[in-house]
């Protein structure tokens, strides 16, 4: 399977779509695309997505955050950039952000608000999951339902769920 076609694909259901209807950007300074220190993981089979296009404005670093898929231990990666971006070069956890997918405790899909976004992003801070414009939580849910068919993608959320647990804790 080509991955890389596969994100590129699935990042043409975010071309159009945002969280909501208006510029979310203007309500925290967008806050979310400043270029700090923060980064984006990289799902499974995305990077290979940036190894073609090659934009300068994005940097691929390794985490410590690793998962296990067929007996091996991977290291997810992070893009991270500059502060701006080619929007539709996006990776995917940048364009359905503030949302994030999540294996609940019986393996099934979930979309949730995610955790980590509270800090930086008053949608994510406020608003429950119903707030969201509903295509665009349609589009979240049907990417990660194609992409959690991948046996090593549903690995990785298996293990990004738990990741994403020790924040729930604090929010």
């Amino acid at each position: 399977m080509n991955t890389a076609y596969v994100y590129l694909q699935l990042y043409r259901l975010f071309d159009d779509i945002t969280p909501v209807q208006v510029d979310c950007g203007r309500l925290c300074g967008k806050a979310c695309c400043k270029g700090d220190d923060s980064g984006m993981f990289l799902f499974p089979g995305e990077k290979e997505v940036f190894n073609l296009l090659c934009p300068d404005w994005i940097k691929i670093d390794k985490t410590d955050f690793t998962y296990r898929f067929d007996n091996k231990t991977y290291t997810a990666p992070i893009a991270m950039c500059a502060g701006s971006c080619d929007r539709y070069q996006r990776p995917l956890a940048c364009r359905i952000f503030p949302l994030t997918p999540y294996l609940n405790e019986k393996g099934e899909l979930e979309i949730i608000i995610d955790p980590r976004g509270k800090g930086i992003c008053p949608m994510a801070k406020a608003f429950y999951l119903e707030d969201f414009d509903s295509a665009f939580v349609r589009n979240v849910k049907k990417a990660f339902t194609l992409l959690s068919k991948n046996r090593q993608v549903y690995a990785f959320l298996k293990e990004y769920s738990k990741y994403i647990d020790e924040f729930r804790r604090f929010y």
